[in-house]
């Protein structure tokens, strides 16, 4: 069996541009409500699926997704903001805003793969990052694969800073 590598991007969010990436007006960015759970779960769920990346960790980044979703935001520990194409959910991000964690967006920033190239993860990123920002963070991180098209061309945005992880991440 293959261990799968790992990489953590964090970001000094003193650093972080002034203005924001641009959202396309036929889309709204909100933070998500507990109504929204089974939205949220089917955008996190179906963006990963479709991520060929995340193959042979599929069943434990969905379990992950889930317990999330259905334990750790409704008690608080997590909120999520999400972009809307009118009622559905294309895009999502969780956010946890201690300090101590090895990644303060567990889920990563997800869109939907008919919604890819269009700007909406890097806006989805930013808005993350400034909303953990507003949160008290001065630093945030996110623990991703190794060669996943977020370890690639997302999370390098906006200065961050790349490190292998040695071992499967906590």
């Amino acid at each position: 069996m293959m261990l799968s590598a790992w990489v953590q991007f964090s970001w000094d969010l003193k650093n972080l541009p002034a203005e924001s990436p641009k959202l396309p007006p036929r889309y709204t960015v909100e933070a998500a409500s507990l109504e929204d759970r089974d939205l949220l779960l089917a955008c996190v769920s179906r963006s990963v699926s479709m991520e060929s990346g995340w193959s042979d960790d599929l069943t434990s980044r969905i379990k992950l997704a889930e317990e999330i979703v259905q334990t750790s935001f409704p008690a608080g520990e997590v909120a999520f903001v999400a972009i809307k194409h009118g009622a559905r959910i294309i895009g999502a991000s969780a956010l946890r805003d201690a300090a101590d964690k090895v990644s303060n967006l567990p889920l990563g920033i997800s869109v939907l793969n008919e919604y890819r190239c269009r700007g909406l993860g890097t806006f989805l990123l930013y808005e993350s990052l400034r909303r953990l920002r507003e949160r008290g963070l001065d630093h945030v991180r996110v623990v991703t694969k190794k060669g996943v098209t977020a370890d690639r061309y997302l999370y390098p945005k906006f200065g961050s800073t790349r490190v292998v992880l040695v071992g499967a991440p906590v």
